[in-house]
């Protein structure tokens, strides 16, 4: 529920308009169990305790939007994520940006999700990219496949019914020379999505200066180092490549995610399945994937799976179970499982 707050009375005074300004926001909380068995046996831990997210972020939402005339519209959004279970309350940036919009489309500055995250996050994980073990694709390439820093995307005015498209220009989180190399980070990317009837298909691509191309076992995502395929050096980009498939079936909704991200000849390659089917106030939603990283010549693979269990006590409050487990077949068999029993309420 979205609480709506009075703008500034000078800008009525001075333009004529108000400008609209809404709260909202999300607060997840769940208790977590987390196990991981490692081949060493040196690294294996076992714990429990309340965390931030089974099924996503817990974050405050300010927006708003002032008519321009003439069709115009300026708009804009601070989303900070939070930590309830920081001491020191935790604080860091999921969206905060500017924009302008029109017939010519709509443009955001600031920082904003790069448009082949958008394709990723809203079209084809069935678990709503939680902060849950199971979701191979976030462990491959920059860990999340996608996801930009500081950037200006431009959302184009619809092409043809049912199709929309997206571009990005990306900056690297530096304002100024980097020292890991001029442009470090910087890139561009597009996404197109294509929907009629049940069916949406979705392709992205996205490139960065100066990146390094890495992935993480399941010993790695616990406080570990992610494993380097191809170093970050001037002159190079690493290229991201994303395929979604989503099919509504009306008693249940298929999914499909084929990414890939590639730098010097090394690669890290992801295929996810998805499966979300509705039982009134229950909603189960299940997803199995399978990553194969090149390290040159070298092949090494993970398998995830995810399953949750989502119980709507009201259109804004939701309690949940769910599992996931993420595992290495080759070389060092290490694997990860996590549960969590949560509780969800968007505001």
């Amino acid at each position: 529920m979205k609480k709506t707050l009075v703008a500034v009375a000078a800008m009525a005074a001075v333009t004529g308009a108000m400008a609209d300004v809404t709260l909202s926001g999300n607060i997840d909380q769940a208790w977590l169990t987390t196990k991981l068995n490692s081949t060493s046996k040196t690294t294996d831990i076992q714990g429990s305790g309340y965390g931030n997210g089974g099924l996503g972020d817990t974050f405050l939402t300010m927006a708003g939007s002032e008519d321009l005339g003439g069709g115009m519209k300026a708009s804009f959004k601070l989303e900070p994520r939070l930590d309830p279970n920081s001491a020191a309350y935790t604080m860091t940036n999921r969206e905060s940006w500017v924009g302008i919009s029109g017939g010519f489309g709509a443009v955001q500055i600031g920082t904003t999700y790069a448009p082949m995250f958008n394709l990723v996050a809203a079209g084809t994980d069935v678990g709503g990219v939680s902060n849950m073990i199971g979701s191979n694709y976030v462990t491959g390439g920059t860990a999340a496949i996608g996801q930009g820093l500081s950037s200006i995307n431009y959302t184009l005015p619809s092409l043809a019914t049912g199709l929309t498209a997206q571009l990005g220009i990306i900056k690297g989180g530096a304002n100024s020379v980097s020292t890991t190399g001029a442009g470090a980070g910087d890139g561009q990317g597009f996404a197109l999505n294509y929907a009629t009837g049940g069916l949406t298909i979705g392709y992205g691509s996205q490139s960065n200066k100066n990146t390094k191309l890495a992935v993480m076992t399941p010993t790695q995502m616990f406080g570990g180092t992610s494993t380097t395929l191809a170093a970050a050096a001037a002159g190079t980009s690493m290229k991201q490549t994303a395929t979604g498939l989503t099919y509504d079936l009306g008693v249940a909704k298929l999914t499909y995610l084929s990414a890939k991200a590639a730098l010097s000849g090394d690669s890290v390659k992801t295929d996810q399945y998805g499966i979300s089917v509705p039982f009134g106030a229950t909603t189960l939603a299940y997803m199995s994937g399978t990553q194969s990283a090149n390290d040159s010549g070298t092949v090494s693979k993970q398998k995830s799976s995810q399953l949750q269990a989502k119980y709507s006590l009201s259109k804004r409050t939701t309690a949940y179970f769910a599992t996931g487990s993420i595992s290495t077949s080759t070389g060092t068999a290490d694997k990860a499982t996590q549960q969590a029993i949560g509780l969800a309420h968007s505001f």
